[in-house]
């Protein structure tokens, strides 16, 4: 059987992309290694762009009865200590983020895609080979079935590679992402976890910066808590991530009376973040890319879920558009690519300069809390500078740094 898509990976973005190609009458199969429910290693916070492709698609009301917490903002600390806490959406009039376990993120939009859009999946499948022909377009994928090792293949007119930061397609094309644009992060649950609130929170770790440690909370006192660095910073600084994580709960005077009777409940695990900051090459002769597999992680917050939804957004609408229109060209694919720099490529290039400041003038994340902590007007400037702020506009706002030096 020849779908119109094929979409490789049952995560946000491939079950968002495959629900707006379906809503829009196409015949697309979504296919995933896994049998979901699943984990998927990551901080679990999603913020306002999850919600808005959430929102299109009829969907968010049922998200937002997740097992979750609604997140209104953010506490952050500096490299010496100063912390403060920041309200960052409208508690009246604003739609807050939300911290849920990707096991279950994930599991109610494949299960969406499944059974509300009626989506074709296939589980338990995965691509041992993508086969070319001449001209790079794609011409079959090679399948198993991960239980039964049975061997098939599958084609399609247009395929989507939504198979995440290992992506088979990102390796088939050989699209590669240098270690200055790549994180490795560290995710750990805890049980009773103190001092927990409706912000997440961001702590710049001398040693981390400009990675940081993270805590994200979960329902019945429990959290996401992490941290993610930079590779080529990582090996620089010869850190050990496993350690870091375990004597900052340990040891640092921030966190040690939260965590005095607190559980690490599981194993710490770790996963790779390629980030937009690097901005790879997402089309193809008849495939595009998208989430991970585009590398399209925020250079200065991590996350991921809200620009996977963005890029399945603009892959869905390009990719209807290419069958309508008998245009499954390369050329035609770019527009893809073209539409979705245009919405992130300036937040992108602002986040990777703010995380490059820290990295290069560390003394100016002491100053910039301190002066935030004490200045309302310098604050709110800060705020909106923060991942997740509702409305933020960080473009035209650097001005506000030479007020550190005043």
């Amino acid at each position: 059987m020849t779908y119109d898509v094929v979409v490789v990976g049952g995560g946000p973005a491939g079950s968002l992309t495959s629900m707006f190609l379906k809503r829009a009458g196409k015949h697309v199969l979504l296919i995933d290694k896994a049998t979901f429910p699943r984990d998927k290693i990551c901080g679990d916070a999603q913020g306002r762009k999850l919600a808005a492709s959430l929102k299109d698609l009829g969907i968010y009301e049922d998200y937002t009865k997740l097992p979750n917490v609604a997140i209104w903002g953010i506490r952050m600390s500096s490299p010496n200590g100063t912390q403060i806490d920041m309200d960052l959406i409208d508690r009246q009039t604003g739609t807050p983020g939300y911290v849920t376990r990707r096991q279950d993120l994930d599991n109610y939009l494949f299960q969406t895609a499944k059974e509300k859009f009626h989506v074709e999946t296939k589980e338990g499948v995965a691509i041992t080979d993508i086969l070319f022909d001449d001209n790079g377009a794609i011409t079959e994928l090679q399948c198993q079935n991960v239980e039964t090792k049975e061997t098939f293949s599958l084609a399609a007119k247009l395929y989507v590679g939504a198979d995440g930061a290992n992506s088979i397609f990102a390796q088939k094309l050989d699209l590669s992402v240098p270690p200055e644009h790549f994180i490795v992060g560290l995710r750990a649950y805890y049980k009773n976890v103190e001092g927990l609130s409706d912000k997440i929170e961001i702590h710049l770790l001398k040693n981390l910066v400009p990675g940081y440690f993270w805590i994200f909370p979960l329902p019945n006192k429990e959290a996401n808590v992490g941290l993610g660095m930079i590779i080529k910073d990582k090996k620089e600084k010869g850190i050990n991530l496993v350690q870091e994580l375990k004597d900052s709960v340990a040891k640092d005077p921030l966190f040690v009376e939260r965590f005095k009777e607190a559980e690490l409940d599981g194993e710490i695990k770790a996963w790779s973040l390629p980030l937009s900051s690097h901005h790879r090459k997402n089309y193809g002769p008849n495939y595009v890319l998208v989430g991970d597999a585009a590398s399209l992680i925020d250079p200065l917050s991590g996350e991921g879920v809200g620009t996977s939804s963005i890029s399945a957004r603009h892959a869905s609408k390009v990719l209807v558009e290419a069958l309508d229109k008998n245009e499954i060209t390369e050329g035609f694919l770019k527009n893809y690519d073209k539409n979705l720099w245009d919405e992130i490529g300036k937040e992108v290039k602002a986040d990777y300069r703010i995380q490059r400041l820290g990295a290069k003038f560390p003394f100016l994340l002491n100053r910039l809390m301190e002066k935030a902590s004490k200045n309302p007007e310098f604050r709110k400037k800060f705020e909106q500078l923060l991942p997740y702020a509702e409305g933020k506009d960080k473009i035209g706002k650097w001005s506000f740094i030479a007020q550190l030096f005043k």
